[in-house]
């Protein structure tokens, strides 16, 4: 059974300001945790396969869900877990789900049953030769079919009749398993193996080699560090509900990558950041896409009939109303975070530059949020991003580093302008 939820006044007014806090995040994840497990209701309803197959998922879900509520809450409401059941309830909208889509279901059940210690035995599919293990790792079998099994909380696979336990410290041949970063406090999982961890506009990255892995690593914890010291409210709402980085591929050496999946709380995807700061933003930023999507998903903001298209100084294109929200939503952490990281000498120069740029930036599109067609609690939502964009507004900064701002802005809204006139005549 699960829950209907809603937001106090409390939490609800501390999220619109960009904050939220640790007691905040821990509603939107259970509510997250509801709304994957009505998604996976109606995948079993839609269920492709055998009866009996389905019934075996079923009973290994429920009797995990029976045993330790909270260790299956945990796994269920995986950020992969969002991703997964999300793309695969569009695929069977369009009628192109396949059955090893909704067999997915069957190893997620599996790693439930072991957080929950209870026994399962049941049947994965293998994709291009490989086994997903959900949050766990990948097992590499060719063409062998695959059980996997749940036995006094460890995790084995039968491998054609080959058993091999998963749950240990020691290499496995042939499984590769999901990676952390680390850094005090905190331990967030790097996944470049799970089947359903694609959809941020750029493809994941292929498995990171040991180099790699200690690359993101080291530039990881020097970003917490940095969070640590100058945002710490910032640094224990990301530990309590940031759980998953996806490495993305590197397409353009230019520039960095990053993006959320609207429907995966707690992931985004990433290329490696040039530095520890833009890591650290990075995290907020994304972070605050995660919060904002699962917002909506208990409150409606925006009217859905609206048609307009907006200037949002941070895109090429024009923008939906929903859309620019969430770019002001996403930017006023931003801001916040160029604003405190102000006070590390090495970075303050770069600070205090993209801060100016970052607040004018959210101050320019809010104004357009702040018209446009609002339903009450996006009204209320708004209210709280003013009162902290104006706090932010009201930060001193040198004469000369807030006149470059604003002429950046208006450079920005001048070629804009020009790109996009056909579509907002």
């Amino acid at each position: 059974m699960t829950t209907f939820h809603e937001l106090d006044t409390a939490t609800f007014t501390a999220l619109a300001a960009g904050d939220g806090g640790p007691s905040a995040i821990a509603a939107l994840q259970r509510a997250q945790v509801s709304r994957h497990l009505i998604l996976i209701g109606n995948l079993l309803s839609e269920w492709p396969g055998p009866v009996a197959e389905r019934d075996a998922i079923r009973d290994t879900l429920d009797r995990a869900r029976a045993a330790d509520p909270d260790r299956f809450a945990d796994v269920l409401g995986a950020p992969l877990v969002g991703s997964w059941s999300g793309i695969v309830t569009r695929a069977l909208g369009r009628g192109v789900a396949d059955p090893s889509d909704f067999g997915q279901l069957a190893g997620i059940a599996v790693v439930a049953a072991a957080a929950a210690g209870v026994p399962a035995d049941l049947a994965v599919p293998v994709r291009d030769g490989v086994a997903s293990v959900p949050s766990v790792g990948a097992l590499t079998v060719g063409d062998r079919p695959v059980r996997l099994i749940a036995h006094d909380g460890a995790i084995s696979a039968d491998v054609d009749g080959d058993r091999v336990l998963l749950s240990t410290a020691e290499d496995v041949p042939g499984f590769q398993r999901v990676r952390f970063l680390s850094a005090p406090g905190v331990r967030i999982s790097l996944d470049d193996v799970d089947p359903y961890r694609h959809g941020h506009h750029a493809p994941p990255a292929n498995r990171l080699d040991d180099a790699e892995l200690e690359q993101w690593d080291k530039l990881f914890a020097e970003a917490w560090g940095l969070l640590v010291r100058q945002l710490p409210e910032r640094a224990a709402e990301l530990a309590a509900g940031l759980r998953t980085l996806v490495p993305l591929a590197q397409t353009d050496s230019r520039s960095a990558r990053s993006a959320t999946i609207k429907y995966a709380f707690g992931v985004f995807g990433l290329t490696l950041p040039p530095s520890a700061a833009e890591f650290a933003v990075t995290m907020v930023h994304e972070f605050q896409h995660s919060k904002l999507s699962a917002i909506l998903d208990l409150v409606p903001m925006t009217d859905p009939a609206d048609t307009s298209r907006h200037f949002a100084p941070w895109r090429t294109d024009p923008r939906p109303l929903a859309g620019l929200l969430q770019g002001v939503y996403a930017f006023v952490g931003v801001a916040d975070s160029w604003r405190a990281l102000r006070a590390e000498p090495d970075i303050a120069e770069e600070a205090t530059r993209k801060f100016a740029e970052a607040r004018v930036n959210v101050a320019e599109g809010l104004r357009s949020v702040e018209a446009g067609a609002l339903l009450p609690d996006g009204v209320r939502l708004v209210r709280g991003l003013r009162k902290r964009t104006d706090e932010l507004l009201a930060e001193p900064l040198p004469h000369d580093v807030v006149r470059a701002a604003e002429l950046t802005l208006s450079d920005t809204f001048r070629r804009w302008s020009d790109q996009n006139a056909a579509a907002t005549a």
